[in-house]
């Protein structure tokens, strides 16, 4: 068994793992996006079927909506001024905004009323877009981490195993 492999597995996947535990600890802009939300957030009783509008925005251009249920079965939809749909998607909707007045309404999927609670925010769209990028690519970059370490200590213990055997 080779000890050195062990231990540096194990350190790769300790570090890997913390590291990916306190992102919200040392990321920027963590803190301020997650205040954003939970400042931001809101909970409506929507019956079976039901769409009932939520919030009205004012948005100006180069800004970004980014809408979450956090429960229940439903779409989100962004409405124009006249009521228009511009954009619908199940659970969430994430959209680049205009200069103009808008509404975010919020459609029941269930046969039954339901307790909705929401959260959104409204970003510079280049800030926000970068962020979650940036952030995407160091998760993946500790998942990486922590696997290879977890590889690493795996390896080192079937090659225990085998070697045990013979």
């Amino acid at each position: 068994m080779n000890l050195n492999l062990m231990v540096i597995g194990i350190i790769l996947l300790v570090l890997g793992l913390s590291l990916y535990l306190s992102i919200p600890l040392y990321y920027p802009g963590y803190s301020s996006t997650n205040n954003i939300f939970k400042s931001n957030q809101g909970s409506v009783i929507v019956g079976p079927g039901q769409t009932l509008v939520v919030k009205n925005i004012s948005g100006k251009s180069g800004d970004a909506l980014i809408f979450l249920t956090l429960n229940g079965n439903a779409n989100v939809s962004l409405l124009t001024q006249s009521g228009q749909t511009i954009i619908s998607q199940q659970k969430e909707i994430s959209v680049a905004l205009n200069k103009s007045n808008y509404s975010v309404a919020i459609v029941n999927l269930d046969n039954k009323t339901t307790n909705i609670t929401f959260t959104y925010g409204i970003f510079n769209a280049i800030s926000i877009s970068n962020f979650y990028y940036s952030l995407g690519i160091l998760q993946t970059f500790l998942e990486i981490v922590t696997l290879a370490g977890g590889a690493m200590i795996l390896w080192q213990v079937i090659s225990w195993i085998v070697s045990r055997r013979k």
